[in-house]
């Protein structure tokens, strides 16, 4: 197996217009663009260029779903998506070792043009994404 950097971290905010102004005004970010997956997000680079974190409009409702399909699953916290080479065959291996997907294959998200693949801690959550 072979987890490359950091692609993305994931996470649900309040207020995602806040979000925006703070992260880009006060720490630096460069927004890469509005999105609507998950509800409405936004796609916001480091300072350094090296990752970006993927913020989405939570709310209530949209929690009590996600805690439902993933027990434990935290409020504000998604996943960390780690970049891959080649998404099919880090699938394919993890797989082998007893990984259990929330889906039986990759699949194309074409709001964020990435191949993605969502895969479980060690207690069953599922916040370890693999990405193209």
């Amino acid at each position: 197996m072979a987890l490359g950097k950091i692609d993305h971290i994931d996470l649900f905010v309040d207020d995602l217009e806040k979000a925006e102004k703070h992260f880009t005004e006060k720490l630096g970010f460069k927004l890469l663009r509005h999105t609507e997956h998950v509800g409405k997000s936004i796609e916001l680079a480091s300072p350094a260029g090296d990752f970006f974190l993927d913020l989405h409009q939570g709310s209530e409702e949209l929690y009590k779903t996600e805690r439902e399909k993933s027990p434990g699953w935290p409020y504000y916290f998604n996943h960390i998506a780690f970049k891959v080479e080649n998404i099919n065959k880090e699938f394919e291996d993890m797989k082998s070792k007893g990984v259990s997907f929330r889906l039986d294959a990759p699949n194309f998200n074409p709001t964020t043009g990435r191949t993605l693949a969502n895969a479980p801690d060690a207690d069953g959550r599922f916040w370890i994404q693999l990405t193209d």
